[in-house]
């Protein structure tokens, strides 16, 4: 069975560091992501699974390394309680933060990303193991465009594949963000102002919470880390 220890491997071999600065398609002049990736980790990371955390870390992992290489994302920052995520992350080029109080949530992970940020940025759930940067940079330039509308709306958001949930929330600044992540999330945000983009990227919008939302990811195609825990074990 995979191990930490080749998961970091894994991670260095994927993803070697930060690129150089990118221009981005954003509309708006001299704009970029800052992408924020608020991951759990522990023990408890994606209970509902029932499976190991070592398989909630490889989807970490691999939503990480797809963030990183998509061409619309300047900067990446992930809010982890993890000793051990928070190594891998800083390894692959992420700013790391720690929660300011641990175990107070992921709307509180998410406040704690979003701290200091400037620019346009987005809040991005990580138990996206099908995700591919592609997937991501298109849903980035499709949110700038409609966040660059005049008037614009004062966030955009993805729902997740059900339409109740948020996978990706989006605005030009950190303080126009007004994150309601948590049950029938997408109803909650479109109440807060943000318009919602149905998009065509299942492999975006495929998070998962169960086996068969697992299996689905699957089908679609997940990420190497996730694959090879996938091959070790019967979830």
């Amino acid at each position: 069975m995979p191990t930490p220890q080749t998961l970091t491997a894994d991670l260095r071999a994927v993803h070697p560091g930060p690129r150089p600065d990118r221009v981005s398609s954003i509309t708006r002049p001299g704009a970029g992501w800052t992408v924020i990736l608020p991951l759990k980790g522990g023990p408890t990371a994606k209970s509902r699974l029932g499976a190991p955390p070592l398989l909630a870390t490889a989807i970490a992992l691999d939503c990480l390394d797809a963030v990183l290489a998509a061409d619309e994302v300047v900067s990446v920052v992930v809010v982890t309680p993890d000793p051990q995520l928070a190594a891998l992350a800083t390894t692959a080029g992420a700013e790391v933060r720690p929660e300011a109080t641990p175990g107070a949530g992921l709307l509180a992970a998410v406040r704690d990303g979003l701290t200091g940020i400037g620019g346009a940025c987005a809040v991005l759930l990580a138990d996206l193991p099908a995700l591919r940067s592609v997937d991501l940079s298109t849903a980035l330039v499709r949110a700038g465009e409609r966040l660059g509308q005049v008037p614009p709306p004062p966030m955009v958001f993805v729902p997740d594949a059900e339409g109740t949930g948020t996978v990706l929330l989006t605005a030009l600044t950190a303080d126009a963000m007004r994150p309601e992540f948590g049950a029938d999330s997408a109803a909650a945000h479109q109440a807060a102002g943000a318009v919602r983009l149905d998009l065509d990227l299942p492999r975006l919008r495929r998070d998962v919470d169960t086996p068969a939302d697992l299996q689905t990811a699957v089908e679609l195609g997940v990420g190497p880390r996730t694959r090879s825990v996938l091959a070790e074990i019967a979830v």
